[in-house]
């Protein structure tokens, strides 16, 4: 009940962000056209990316230790501190490097970028960073629901700030970005506070959760005797195939977008990318069930209590994924038409080709979670490795003849792929489970 409780919690945090996200790129395409919308979308593209190379593990790995109490909580802080301000420098040099001519030259040529957009690309990877790190923390905690609500509270604030800059008539490429931002900004400041206070309280017992798939002969009793730099050793050797799984997995979303720039330009990826933001809405579902079955998964106690919660997950994720993108599939076009306006009309053709791809993924997407909860990261990571691949090599056939909507049906493809082979190893697993 507990869990049931925190996912629809979860669920309508979600909502909110996503309507939130959703009502910033509708504002941003109508004022900015397609290809302003088309730089945006690549921008927020590569900073999301940027952030998760940058990641380095350093808060999936925290959550064994953290959940175990084999590490007191300030010198983990204090270790994620160490991590974050070296990225800080990396990231300082990356915006020096784009104001010096060739990178700069690129960069505006792709990305319609202008000097000194780099530092606000900066600041807000910087501010992702934060965010995705110490959200581990709250998790670990048994603090389920925070993290998206913040999250929430973070998309409605750059909403805010968006709408107030459109509505004195200067929204531009530049202030949209660096309203992307702030907000960014504010939901990593707020995280470090929540994450502090929280540190400050006894640590909170859930039933069935031992740590994130990792038993405790897993985790070394002297890890609070390590050194500061043995510690971040640590936790880049725990965390980096999770963290290739995440990269892999922003991979799998956005590489079409990146392919459809080299091909078509600008302004197909701004048509384009409408399309996939309301396309993905619809995984909020599955996306809210994710980290509950990360708890539940990682319960050895009662393995078959486990799989069926995890097969009826997998179930009502997809039955209401596909009731959802049904009744899109017929409105696409003029519900799309009549949100961002006539210039994107081939938006509808390509969310039409997007919809079946995002119904077949969607038990993958839950299944991302069980399969972190049982102790299997990599699992996610082949998964994703292998669908990227797919979707990479279609995309270079499709893209070129059919532009948007060759994007789209790559994705279908890649993510059928993708979701297929996360099924097949879910069945492989309650097969030796029952024997």
């Amino acid at each position: 009940m507990r869990l049931f409780k925190a996912g629809a919690r979860i669920l309508f945090s979600r909502i909110g962000q996503v309507l939130a996200n959703a009502a910033v790129v509708m504002v941003i395409a109508k004022t900015l056209g397609p290809s302003g919308q088309g730089h945006y979308s690549l921008t927020v593209a590569g900073v999301l990316l940027l952030a998760s190379l940058l990641g380095g593990g350093m808060g999936l790995s925290a959550v064994p230790p953290l959940r175990q109490d084999k590490i007191r909580p300030a010198r983990m802080f204090r270790v994620q501190m160490t991590w974050v301000a070296g990225m800080a420098v990396v990231l300082g040099v990356l915006a020096w490097l784009s104001t010096t001519p060739a990178p700069a030259a690129f960069l505006a040529d792709h990305l319609g970028w202008r000097p000194g957009w780099g530092f606000l690309a900066a600041l807000a990877a910087l501010a992702v960073l934060v965010f995705e790190v110490f959200s581990y923390n709250l998790l670990a905690r048994g603090r389920l629901v925070i993290g998206a609500a913040v999250n929430g509270y973070r998309a409605m604030g750059h909403l805010a700030v968006v709408l107030m800059v459109w509505g004195v008539g200067s929204l531009t490429l530049g202030l949209s970005v660096a309203a992307f931002a702030v907000a960014q900004t504010a939901g990593g400041a707020a995280m470090l506070i929540l994450v502090l206070r929280e540190f400050r309280r006894p640590l909170r017992e859930l039933p069935g959760i031992s740590g994130v798939g990792v038993s405790d002969s897993d985790v070394p009793d002297d890890l609070d005797r390590r050194s500061l730099l043995a510690l971040i050793g640590y936790n880049l050797r725990r965390g980096w195939i999770g963290q290739i799984s995440a990269v892999a997995y922003f991979l799998l979303l956005r590489l079409d977008q990146g392919l459809l720039e080299h091909f078509r330009g600008a302004a197909e990826v701004g048509i384009y990318s409408v399309a996939v933001y309301v396309g993905e809405m619809l995984w909020l579902l599955p996306g809210a069930i994710t980290p509950l079955l990360v708890h539940s998964s990682a319960d050895d106690g009662g393995s078959r209590r486990r799989d069926t919660t995890a097969v009826r997950a997998v179930q009502f994720g997809f039955l209401l994924t596909l009731a959802a993108a049904l009744p899109l599939f017929f409105l696409a076009e003029p519900l799309l038409k009549l949100l961002a306006g006539g210039e994107y009309a081939g938006s509808g053709p390509a969310l039409r080709a997007l919809l079946p791809g995002i119904v077949l993924f969607a038990p993958g997407a839950v299944l991302a979670g069980d399969f972190i909860g049982r102790g299997k990261p990599h699992w996610n990571t082949q998964a994703s490795a292998a669908t990227v691949a797919v979707n990479l090599l279609v995309a270079w056939q499709l893209i070129p003849l059919y532009g948007p909507v060759g994007a789209a049906w790559s994705s279908t493809i890649a993510y059928a792929v993708g979701g297929g082979i996360m099924l097949i190893r879910f069945r492989s697993v309650l097969r030796k489970e029952k024997r």
